[in-house]
């Protein structure tokens, strides 16, 4: 049977699945009111018992919880009149956080003045101040962070406009199960999204707490110049970039920020976010022209069901995890031996090689501050030298005739040279006790460098500039050709290098500028792009430092490093689960225990609500066994470490109800219940009669309010 479209009927409809949604909301709400889960921020803080339960006597983690923030702007929703079709309720839900609570740290950062590439100035966007960007903080303009840009230029703003909610930022622990998501109000990943989220994730978690951000790098100096920067520091929070993302970055950058690099992180990617949103993109057709109330009940069913498939994967993920960390540590050091036999013993020493390499990046960044120094003094030397032989000279003339004009204009020549020499004498005094001269530099050796660098001086700040981006590109095309880099790695490398080669080019044009200049030979392009390795590099010889012969700069002693972190980081993955596996087989015994106690106490008084918690308890034992069987898997590894005895979770007092006694109050009615019926009973009518009185009463209970 055809029926044509009605909007009557699409209200109804629509109508009677909310009253839907709310019974079961209603009966969920006094099932875990039931089992004490009905207190502020508990599914924050209890939805992970990897992450969460933690049990007495164990040993601390570098890193206590590890997680993951970012934006996704596919859950868009259109700006909707408001009196004609949005929808005045407000949907309550615990991964919502409010926009108030965003709104607090809107002011927090100044937004970075941004240069437009548009050629003619476009009308502003609207009357409102713009607000500051996620890397807004990095006022040294950290190239990789400009390329993960957040904050989009007008044209991009001018078709948020149509949109209230441009998207969401979500924040997500490492084992998939999602933590809090806050909206986008149209704008693209803004300051306040992120410091609102780690707001909440640093009161409710505390210490030791390490994050994953696409542009962690800039974001760090955000949240130190922002008013969280006192509480992120207390609480010791570590930003870094994820495993995949974090190749896109420039080398500096990976040294410092990337998870392979910083103790405490495990093999953990931090790509979680990638993965919620690949499943909750299919939201946005549903969300795209909804209501916001009916936007944010589709968001909370779907991460409620998404977190409920994460809790029935969580011993399958840890032990896919604990068999990755083991084959690490089985395949590393053999490949290390390999690559460092016949080595000295300063070929070994990686760490020391890590931090040679950031010193030396760090070094052509910018010119040597004792080259900046050098310059500075002699050059103001120079022009004192200049200044007193001025002085001399008007002090040795003389007027030959009484010409009171001359005598004046001669008497200001004078007078101008001496004070002239007096501020260049005086600047020469402070710079000597700012920097420590033990004596005044004449013309000798340090005076020839200096002026012989100064003649060179743009050359070489070109030099090093192309320098640093091509070790950089070189460097990145090694770990291209790495055993064990998939293909994928292998095109996101490739993009990002693209990337730095357009850097490189500009960075040529100048050098070929300031050779030009000295006369010296170009470098081409096509020479450059060819490079494979350092040792091919022949502009090096030029450089303040030839890098080639280095140990930290040797292919071999390279990737050897790279295995060794890569063992570090097993080591530490290894330790970490050996943790998380007996937390979920504690957390699995105290839960079902906790089930059948308050299953058996609410029996008493209210069967029907019983009723259902026993359903959701069959479920959970269900899943619940599956993990026994997993956890066993686990620990029947030859390499398992961990503990197989369960735990008892810190703060867990003796609050357990004793199942038997509460039998026996059952039994002897004093327990609170009904009073206990004769033998002889209702007929089968009046039971019938009195079931339909008891589901009457408990769904007029359920105190349904639709506004």
């Amino acid at each position: 049977m055809f029926l044509s479209y009605s909007r009557s009927l699409w209200r109804g409809l629509t109508d009677v699945f909310d009253i839907y949604l709310k019974i079961l909301r209603r009966v969920q709400q006094m099932a875990d009111m039931e089992l004490g889960r009905l207190s502020d921020n508990y599914r924050m803080l209890h939805s992970c018992p990897p992450c969460q339960y933690k049990l007495e006597d164990e040993p601390l983690l570098e890193i206590e919880m590890i997680g993951s923030i970012d934006g996704n702007q596919s859950l868009r929703r259109a700006d909707l009149r408001a009196g004609a079709h949005e929808d005045p309720r407000q949907f309550r839900s615990s991964y919502l956080l409010s926009e108030d609570a965003v709104n607090v740290f809107q002011h927090d950062i100044k937004p970075r003045c941004k240069k437009s590439k548009v050629s003619a100035p476009l009308p502003p966007v609207s009357e409102e101040p713009e607000e500051a960007g996620a890397a807004d903080g990095d006022t040294e303009h950290t190239t990789c962070a400009d390329r993960w840009q957040a904050a989009a230029a007008d044209v991009v703003k001018r078709m948020w406009k149509i949109y209230r909610e441009s998207g969401i930022f979500l924040a997500a622990c490492r084992h998939g199960f999602v933590w809090i998501f806050c909206d986008m109000i149209k704008s693209g990943e803004l300051a306040k999204y992120g410091l609102a989220i780690l707001n909440e994730l640093l009161q409710l978690f505390g210490k030791n707490l390490g994050i994953g951000y696409d542009i962690a790098c800039a974001f760090m100096a955000t949240v130190r110049k922002s008013s969280l920067a006192a509480a992120a520091a207390e609480l010791r929070l570590r930003l870094c970039v994820p495993a995949f993302h974090g190749f896109a970055h420039n080398r500096p950058c990976q040294l410092s920020n990337h998870p392979l690099y910083i103790t405490g992180f495990g093999i953990e990617d931090l790509e979680t976010c990638e993965k919620v949103f690949a499943p909750s993109n299919g939201c946005a057709k549903l969300s795209r022209h909804a209501t916001r109330f009916h936007r944010h009940q589709s968001l909370d069913m779907h991460f409620t069901q998404w977190d409920e498939d994460k809790y029935a994967e969580l011993a399958t993920f840890l032990f896919n995890n604990y068999q990755q960390a083991q084959g690490l540590l089985n395949d590393m050091p053999t490949a290390i031996a390999a690559l460092q036999s016949g080595k000295a013993l300063e070929d070994t020493v990686y760490h020391e090689h890590l931090d040679a390499e950031r010193l030396y990046l760090a070094s052509r960044k910018k010119e040597p501050e004792s080259d900046v120094i050098a310059c500075e003094y002699v050059a103001l030397l120079i022009k004192y030298e200049a200044a007193g032989k001025l002085y001399h000279t008007a002090m040795a003339q003389t007027v030959p005739c009484k010409s009171d004009d001359l005598q004046l204009r001669l008497h200001k020549v004078k007078l101008d040279a001496f004070e002239q020499l007096e501020q260049l004498c005086t600047l020469v005094v402070a710079l000597e006790k700012l920097h420590d001269f033990q004596e005044r530099w004449t013309p000798s050796d340090k005076w020839k460098a200096a002026v012989a660098y100064m003649e060179v001086r743009e050359y070489q700040k070109a030099l090093d500039k192309l320098e640093g981006l091509v070790v950089q590109r070189l460097f990145e095309l090694t770990k291209m050709g790495l055993a064990g880099t998939g293909y994928k790695m292998r095109v996101h490398i490739n993009k990002a290098l693209k990337t730095r080669c357009k850097a490189i080019q500009t960075a040529l044009k100048k050098f070929n500028t300031a050779a030009c200049i000295l006369n010296r030979p170009p470098l081409e392009w096509k020479n450059i792009s060819t490079y494979g390795s350092l040792a091919e590099f022949s502009l090096l010889r030029e450089c303040r430092e030839d890098i080639r012969s280095l140990p930290w700069a040797e292919a071999t002693n390279r990737q050897a490093a790279i295995y060794h972190l890569k063992y570090e980081r097993a080591l530490e993955e290894r330790e970490r689960l050996n943790l998380e596996v007996r937390r979920l087989a504690t957390w699995v015994r105290d839960e079902e225990h906790d089930f059948t106690c308050n299953i058996t106490r609410v029996g008493l008084l209210r069967p029907h609500l019983a009723a259902e918690m026993g359903e959701i308890r069959d479920r959970r034992v269900h899943i619940n066994n599956e993990h026994r069987k997993c956890i066993a898997r686990i620990q029947a590894l030859p390499s398992f470490s961990g503990i197989s005895s369960l735990g008892t979770r810190i703060g867990r007092t003796n609050t357990d109800m004793d199942i038997d006694s509460l039998n026996d109050e059952a039994a002897d009615g004093t327990g609170g219940g009904d009073e206990e019926l004769d033998d002889d009973g209702l007929d089968e009518d009046d039971r019938v009669a009195d079931e339909l009185v008891n589901i009457t009463y408990f769904v007029e209970n359920l105190a349904i309010d639709l506004h």
